[in-house]
């Protein structure tokens, strides 16, 4: 067996796992300074690995390259991360692994933005299935009351901040490498919650007793460990096929969230989950599909 399935393997069981911790964590830890906490730690249990390939590579960081370290930690830890923490707490633990799954379909849209690749007719035809699949996923829970809408709000925002995080990194990445971005904007996009967390007269480390294990598995497991297999996972197959793992995150998620929390799993929920995944392969298939067109032609112009 593929050792890199393995790794990719333990990876999203792991992340499909924090929408059930974080909303067992409700009521017993502040979102800012859960994501503080699980960030700050985090980053630093892959600093090591980082260091080492800074050192091996050769990596030359200037301080522009921290500064946008700071940018995309902001992104991440401060608003995404913070707005799927609030978001958990207030909607279920289904519905928001389901909306943040959809993060792929946003990056599509930034990449054409910023990165000017091609949005070509597949790529929209995607993009369109899978929004039509959250509005299936959460439109019955509008009916649930202000704090649920605000709640599925806060998911989508959540899931656009993180497609904007996701192409961002992804240039800082290429003269770096995933490891060492996430590290270093983990660490440095924690200390944006700081002013937060002080203002607010939030605890910063202080936990109470029920909240110690959660925090230490999200903070060790989920964003240490789970972001480590996930590179591991990736030395040995292409991106694009380490992301297709991901698409059983959202049924994982689901499974936990019912097996732990008694979530009930509605017909919408199971539909709509569908065709988000469904405009996600769509989205993924028109980028393989671009990507090995765009390196022949490269082949055909060498010869």
């Amino acid at each position: 067996m593929n050792k890199s399935y393995l790794y990719l393997g333990i990876t999203v069981v792991l992340f499909s796992t924090y929408e059930v911790v974080g909303r067992a964590l409700a009521g017993l830890v502040n979102p800012f300074q859960l994501n503080f906490l699980r960030f700050f730690f985090g980053g630093f249990v892959l600093l090591p690995v980082a260091l080492s390939n800074i050192k091996r590579k050769n990596v030359k960081l200037t301080g522009s390259d921290f500064l946008f370290a700071f940018l995309i930690g902001l992104l991440n830890v401060v608003l995404s991360m913070s707005f799927l923490q609030i978001g958990i707490n207030m909607t279920k633990a289904s519905l928001a692994a389901a909306i943040f799954s959809s993060n792929p379909l946003f990056v599509v849209l930034f990449a054409y933005l910023i990165l000017d690749e091609k949005l070509n007719f597949q790529k929209i035809l995607g993009l369109f299935i899978g929004i039509v699949g959250v509005v299936i996923v959460f439109y019955k829970d509008l009916e649930l009351g202000i704090s649920h809408v605000y709640g599925i709000l806060m998911l989508i925002l959540a899931a656009v901040t993180y497609g904007l995080y996701t192409v961002l990194g992804k240039r800082f990445s290429q003269k770096t490498d995933s490891v060492i971005m996430n590290s270093f904007s983990f660490i440095l996009g924690s200390v944006f919650l700081l002013p937060i967390i002080l203002l607010k007269h939030y605890p910063l480390f202080s936990l109470q007793p029920k909240a110690i294990l959660p925090m230490a598995y999200l903070t060790f497991f989920v964003t240490g460990l789970a972001y480590y297999t996930y590179f591991l996972g990736l030395t040995n197959i292409s991106a694009g096929n380490g992301s297709m793992v991901f698409f059983i995150k959202p049924v994982l998620a689901s499974f936990f969230a019912w097996a732990i929390l008694g979530e009930k799993i509605t017909f919408e929920f199971i539909a709509g989950t569908m065709v988000i995944l469904l405009g996600i392969y769509i989205v993924q298939w028109a980028g393989q599909v671009n990507d090995g067109a765009t390196c022949e032609k490269l082949r055909t112009l060498e010869k």
